[in-house]
């Protein structure tokens, strides 16, 4: 199909211009009706596209006469709204016909060239295919980059959120607080369920504890007895009774060896701190220091994470007692504590896997667990989770009593029992209140003796050992 496309030139005029287009359109019609061409016609933005770009390109003085070959594509390519093509436009002649106003005309930004993907994914497939390595000499001494840094393992979580393999965890707490039975409930856990306190325990693992307090025996039958099903079946669990040092770095070796030997294990529990380092002082930094490097040894050896059970000083809100750089190398530390009411609280006071402050409660009961060799009882403590609510909170955060605050309680206590008649009183009046606390602090000189009263009244009311009422009244709370 040959139509005659005379182009005008620049120097036409536009009268020129324009009769020429109405005379190539009417010889292009003419062409597609003689030949009874039936094809699909080009959307309108294709056709006033063509025809546009030849327009300004006219009116901007381009030279526009294509060759013979170009008009043949024009044809096809170009027509009147009424007009249909026989085939779509091919991408040469796209490509051509656009490259001759694209540096004139401009464009809306998605026009500006064909879809693809941005460069910014196009150059992290290029670092995905080919990441860029360092010398052989750095990557040997230990330098990575962020890909190294990526393809690195996850810690191992053994209880997600308080024990991850490898890591390095204290239990501490004043004494009779109830560290070691907690400790054994863990360890008993991560052999017989999928959580404890809440925290899931993604599979089954394998630990040793190393005790060097107490008797082990009836902590461990009590487990066994107040937790149906649950037992310590070797080689998953294993223990050390006889003395070990952590503060010897041959000691710490020779048992790596073999619990290596004895097909390792995941975490190892050491209750506690203080029995293990005998002849060092926890107050100076050479020491603690020791027990760091000592501790971070044994999780190299065996890749388990260890477990320091450990006290707190005479003042237990101020943590761990002993040098604080203990506490800086610790990846977790976990508080127990006893409460006024008898109520057990835990802490994740310390974490690198997000924030602390979790708290959690339980109870510890004696089990009977029959006679020993001489006919004597035996009991055995056993831990029982505790879920939180707002009486257990406030049993929780009960502070204990002073020995003044108790004397008063005691007084006014047995003064509402006994009555001014003999008969129960089941309130009594802040300033009755006052003068029987005063009678009961005769210890106290007179000169402070009204003011100490005032004071354990006021504390008992504040912890809920007395009740206020509206009217003023004391009640013995419940």
């Amino acid at each position: 199909m040959n139509a005659n496309l005379n182009t005008p030139t620049a120097d036409s005029g536009e009268g020129q211009f324009m009769a020429a287009i109405l005379e190539w359109q009417h010889n292009l019609r003419k062409e597609l009706e003689a030949d009874n061409l039936v094809a699909e016609r080009p959307t309108a933005r294709s056709d006033n596209n063509c025809m546009a770009k030849l327009v300004v390109a006219q009116a901007l003085g381009l030279h526009t006469e294509p060759s013979t070959m170009n008009n043949e594509q024009a044809e096809v390519s170009c027509d009147t709204r009424g007009l249909e093509v026989e085939e779509p436009l091919s991408h040469s002649t796209e490509a051509h016909t656009r490259g001759i106003v694209q540096d004139e005309v401009p464009h809306a930004e998605h026009e500006l060239s064909e879809p693809g993907l941005p460069e910014s994914e196009s150059r992290i497939d290029k670092v995905d295919s080919d990441p860029v390595q360092l010398p052989e000499q750095a990557r040997e001494y230990g330098l990575l980059t962020r890909a190294d840094v990526q393809a690195e393992p996850s810690a191992i979580p053994l209880i997600h959120g308080l024990i991850g393999k490898g890591q390095l965890v204290m239990i501490a707490g004043p004494s009779g607080s109830g560290k070691s039975v907690f400790q054994l409930h863990l360890g008993a856990a991560l052999l017989n369920a999928k959580q404890v306190f809440g925290y899931a325990i993604p599979k089954r693992a394998r630990f040793l504890y190393v005790n060097l307090e107490g008797d082990l025996k009836p902590r461990l039958e009590a487990i066994e007895q107040h937790h149906a099903g649950w037992s310590f079946p070797p080689p998953e669990a294993m223990f050390l009774t006889r003395p070990w040092r952590l503060n010897d770095e041959d000691s710490v070796e020779s048992l790596a060896h073999h619990v290596n030997h004895a097909g390792g294990v995941d975490v190892i529990f050491i209750d506690t701190l203080n029995r293990s380092i005998p002849g060092s002082d926890e107050n100076l930094s050479t020491d603690m220091g020791v027990v760091i490097k000592h501790s971070n040894r044994l999780i190299e050896l065996t890749g388990a994470a260890v477990v320091l059970t450990h006290h707190t000083g005479k003042a237990k809100e101020r943590g761990p007692r002993g040098h604080s750089s203990l506490y800086a190398a610790l990846d977790t530390c976990i508080m127990v504590d006893q409460a006024e009411s008898g109520l057990r609280t835990i802490e994740l006071v310390k974490t690198r896997q997000g924030a602390g402050g979790d708290m959690r409660y339980f109870s510890i009961e004696n089990i009977a667990l029959g006679e020993d060799d001489y006919g004597l009882p035996m009991v055995g403590p056993a831990l029982t989770e505790v879920e939180g609510s707002p009486e257990v909170e406030k049993a929780a955060n009960a502070t204990a009593l002073t020995p003044q605050q108790k004397e008063a309680l005691l007084a006014l206590s047995l003064h509402m029992q006994n009555g001014l008649n003999g008969e129960r009183q089941e309130e009594i009046s802040r300033d009755e209140a006052l003068e029987v606390v005063k009678l009961a602090f005769s210890a106290v000189s007179t000169k402070h003796r009204s003011t100490r009263a005032r004071e354990a009244i006021d504390a008992l009311i504040e912890g809920g050992k007395l009740q206020q009422k509206e009217s003023g009244m004391l009640t013995i709370g419940s």
